[in-house]
């Protein structure tokens, strides 16, 4: 059984976070990460930090390099888009709680 470090059971999401957080600094220090870690790495960033850390990481690699390659400026499309609908999800449930908030007060 895998441990967390305080010595408690550590579970599949934990365990799912932990390799995805390596892979996006293996993807941070190579200069050309492997299309197949890019790949492995995207359908587990599941919060709004997650796509915004990686989104940050695949954006340093563009600001270094000449031409950075199509598919890395794609992939960058599709994470802003991802971005974009969380934070407009967010801004909607904002506004839903400030009217409940607002109801509640009446």
């Amino acid at each position: 059984m895998t441990t967390t470090r305080n010595g408690g059971a550590m579970n599949a999401t934990a365990l799912r976070k932990r390799v995805t957080e390596g892979l996006i600094r293996e993807i941070d220090e190579v200069q050309f990460p492997s299309v197949t870690m890019l790949n492995r790495v995207e359908p587990e960033l599941a919060t709004r930090d997650d796509l915004a850390t990686y989104a940050e990481t695949l954006v340093k690699k563009v600001e270094a390099a000449r031409y950075p390659s199509i598919s890395l400026l794609n992939r960058l499309d599709s994470l802003f888009g991802r971005l974009d609908q969380l934070e407009q999800l967010e801004r909607r449930q904002q506004r839903e709680s400030a009217r409940n908030d607002d109801a509640g007060e009446d």
